[in-house]
């Protein structure tokens, strides 16, 4: 990856930054330039004495306008409305209060007042202040700005009023150098501004390269759990190919952390052997920065449990449950038969199939993802003494109890996840862990048509074959389930309409969740994030 590729991309994004942000720097100006006119008001009051009244009552006229004008401008602002143009028509109205007072002066105290007067020391200051704007063409436009208006009046209004005996440094030679110091001010600050602006695009820009995965440029963060996070990426490879992946990799405070390393290792090893429509592919695996990470299939949607949460937890429409049933049944019969390169049975079992693990696409496909945990069934017993692989809640009898099990667990673990589906509330409940053990071991669960009586007979006796505590009383593979899913007709059928039903319940949900986000942010909606697989 060169600089020249990043340059670009880092200076469009810092560019619409300061865009966005141009409304939220001149609400903070008008908000202190209102304070200010205000303030101005008692201390020209408090000069009268001093200066004479008709020069203080003009003072104190303009500050108040000033002050009303911030004020107004100050509340169109809060209210959201903004113009490209406020940030030049307040740096011209700011750069021109002093030749307002030097005009003032001149009616009141006459031209050498006017021109030595305290005021004028304040217009290089507020030259300055244009490049808080963080534009450099407005800090050179407001150097010029005022060498004009200073000529101008000087010209007009002033000389003809001095007297032929008048200081040097009143004469048109030293007023002409004034103006070209006020345009050199407006060059400096705008060279400044410049100056900033390039430090800052450099600054992104080695952050950035940090931010690159070898290959992979990470965008925004999608998720994030306790050990690992998840990101957006671009495959960028030399020739200009790119590929929109998903990256998941390891927090940097777990990177030392062997047994999860092993295990998230182990995921990239398994995935990068599995090519199926249902299963979320991985790419590659990598180290970078002290931490791992994964490249795998981005898949454009959400889990299936943000899905079920975005509709208010109402079930999913029968035909989009019996499609979701026939893909993942789909998926677990080709991993449950998948053989080694010496054509042996791997006996591989997913062990953490539930909601958040299941993907579904803004196309309506489902894939399963998070095979971190997954083993052969000849070794799935092998972890920490006492210790159970896999979400309470989701699990098969056998594998809750710690004794063997094999793909059958799996296919216990998608009824639930169909119940679920079907009925918008989860089959095993309980309060706390021992409490989801329990109704793992021990509870009778009720057929989906209890809970939602558009759940037709078949589909009731599909998802309950899969829910039999009994290992060799249940659903005996996934290639059985599929034609038992794919044997229901009618309304319910998975095809051809269920894909299209799951793509819009998606929809649904996506901009349920949209609402919310946007009522809780006060009105603006972020950008929806996709779907990845989820960090463990």
């Amino acid at each position: 990856m060169t600089a020249h590729t990043l340059t670009s991309p880092v200076s469009r994004f810092l560019d619409g930054h300061l865009r966005r942000d141009a409304q939220a720097r001149e609400l903070s100006v008008a908000r202190f330039m209102a304070g200010l006119s205000g303030a101005s008001v008692v201390v020209a009051a408090a000069l009268g004495p001093s200066i004479g009244w008709g020069l203080t009552q003009a003072l104190m006229g303009l500050s108040a306008v000033l002050a009303l004008y911030y004020t107004a401008l100050w509340r169109v602002l809060r209210s959201g409305a903004f113009h490209p143009a406020i940030p030049w028509l307040n740096v011209a109205i700011e750069v021109s209060i002093p030749a307002v007072v030097l005009a003032f002066d001149l009616r009141f105290q006459g031209p050498i007042y006017a021109l030595t007067a305290p005021t004028l020391v304040i217009w290089p200051t507020l030259i300055t202040l244009a490049t808080l704007r963080s534009n450099p063409r407005l800090a050179l436009a407001a150097g010029i700005l005022v060498a004009a208006e200073y000529l101008g009046i000087y010209f007009l209004f002033v000389q003809p009023l001095l007297p032929e005996s008048a200081l040097i440094t009143l004469t048109p030679r030293f007023i002409a150098t004034r103006a070209f110091f006020f345009v050199a001010a407006g060059v400096f600050t705008a060279t400044l501004a410049r100056h900033f602006l390039q430090l800052t695009r450099g600054a992104l820009s080695a952050l950035r390269e940090q931010e690159v995965m070898g290959k992979y440029v990470l965008h925004e963060r999608v998720g994030a759990g306790g050990m690992a996070e998840v990101y957006r990426a671009t495959y960028c490879p030399e020739g200009g190919f790119q590929k929109q992946v998903a990256l998941k990799r390891i927090l940097p405070s777990f990177a030392d952390d062997d047994e999860f390393v092993t295990m998230f290792r182990r995921e990239a090893e398994l995935c990068s052997s599995l090519n199926h429509p249902n299963i979320v592919q991985v790419f590659d695996l990598g180290r970078h920065g002290g931490t791992y990470f994964l490249a795998m299939e981005f898949v454009d949607g959400m889990p299936l449990s943000s899905l079920m949460r975005g509709l208010s937890r109402r079930p999913l429409p029968v035909a989009a449950v019996t499609f979701l049933g026939a893909e993942l049944a789909a998926a677990l019969d080709y991993l449950h038969r998948r053989t080694g390169a010496d054509g042996q049975p791997l006996r591989l079992v997913h062990r953490d199939l539930n909601p958040p693990n299941v993907l579904v696409s803004r196309f309506g496909e489902a894939k399963l993802s998070d095979f971190g945990i997954a083993r052969d069934s000849a070794r799935s017993q092998l972890t920490a003494a006492g210790s159970v692989r896999g979400k309470l809640g989701y699990m098969a009898p056998e594998q809750a109890a710690g004794r063997p099990f094999d793909g059958r667990a799996d296919l216990f673990a998608l009824g639930l996840t169909l119940h679920e589906a079907l009925t918008g509330r989860r089959a095993l409940q309980g309060s706390t862990q021992e409490a989801l053990l329990r109704a793992t071991l021990d509870q009778e669960l009720a057929p989906p048509s209890h809970f939602n009586p558009e759940v037709p007979p078949e589909l009731d006796a599909a998802v309950m074959g899969l829910l039999e505590k009994r290992p060799e009383q249940r659903t005996a593979s996934g290639a059985l389930l599929r034609q038992q899913m794919l044997a229901i007709g009618g309304e319910a059928a998975p095809y051809p309409r269920g894909q299209a039903l799951l793509a819009n319940a998606l929809r649904e949900a996506q901009e349920r969740n949209q609402k919310d986000k946007a009522s809780d942010a006060g009105g603006q909606a972020p950008p929806r994030a996709p779907a990845t697989a989820r960090p463990a």
